[in-house]
Parts: C-alpha cells; sequence; structure tokens
C-alpha cells in the first residue's frame, strides 16, 4: 500500500529533493510555457468557425450585419472593439470570456449582459453553435485572444 501512496505523491522530479523541475524552456511555439503548444490561435482555430456560421450574408462587407466584419482576419473586429448593443462592452475582452460580448450573443444571454437582438447565429434556419465550439471560442478567448 505504501508503494501506491508514493507513486501518488510523485513531484515529478528525479533528484529526491521534493522539487519540481519542470521544463522552463520555450519549445519555439512562442507562448514560453515550454510546452511546445501554442494554444489556440484565431487564424487557425476561430476564424473557420467564424467563416462556417457567420460570415455569409451577414457579417460581411454588405451583410445584414456588416457592422461587425468577420470575413477575413477578425481579430482587430472583435478584440477590445466596443460593441453598440451593450454600453461600455466589448465584443472580446482578451483573458475575460466571461465579460466577452461575442460569448452572451453565441450563448443567448445578450439580455443579462445588458445587451439586445437577437442570439448568433441568427438567420433562416440557422442552428445554435454547439457546445463544444462556443467552448472552443471561450479558451481562445481565456487564453489571451491570440492572433
Amino acid at each position: 500500500m505504501l508503494g501506491s501512496s508514493a507513486l501518488a505523491c510523485d513531484s515529478g522530479d528525479d533528484m529526491g529533493d521534493g522539487e519540481a523541475t519542470g521544463d522552463t524552456t520555450d519549445n519555439g511555439d512562442g507562448d514560453g510555457d515550454g510546452d511546445g503548444d501554442a494554444g489556440l490561435s484565431h487564424a487557425a482555430d476561430i476564424q473557420p468557425i467564424w467563416d462556417d456560421n457567420c460570415v455569409t450574408g451577414c457579417h460581411m462587407p454588405g451583410g445584414v450585419y456588416a457592422a461587425l466584419d468577420l470575413s477575413v482576419d477578425a481579430t482587430d473586429n472583435l478584440i477590445g472593439s466596443a460593441t453598440t448593443q451593450a454600453a461600455g462592452k466589448t465584443f472580446v475582452e482578451a483573458g475575460n470570456s466571461a465579460n466577452s460580448y461575442v460569448i452572451a450573443k453565441l450563448r443567448g444571454t445578450q439580455m443579462e449582459f445588458g445587451g439586445q437582438g437577437a442570439s448568433m447565429p441568427a438567420g433562416s434556419g440557422a442552428a445554435p453553435l454547439p457546445e463544444d465550439t462556443i467552448a472552443l471560442i471561450e479558451q481562445w478567448i481565456d487564453e489571451g485572444a491570440l492572433p
């Protein structure tokens, strides 16, 4: 029984001094955490969601919701940009998905957020985004909303 307890308490370092030695070198991914995983990026992970669900006919130049253009690289239009639907709120507050209006719109909680209008995506036959997709957007925001 003692052996299993010892395994459960293993600090992960082989020095025997009880101090973890964690990987502190950057593995070239740019985030400095040493894991080789750059985390989520807007270009690779989030823009395809906008492209597939939000752009055509709506969030594009000349679209129904052209005021928020999500058609090209939407990071500049989202991060720190004020929404006219909820006073004092931004579409994306980097590092804080709970205070990002885009999440309220995707979850249909924009009224509780002080906002207005329909939940997104809207339009004829538009279905809400799946929970795992919204969670991915939240993760991207919480990780700092990297481009």
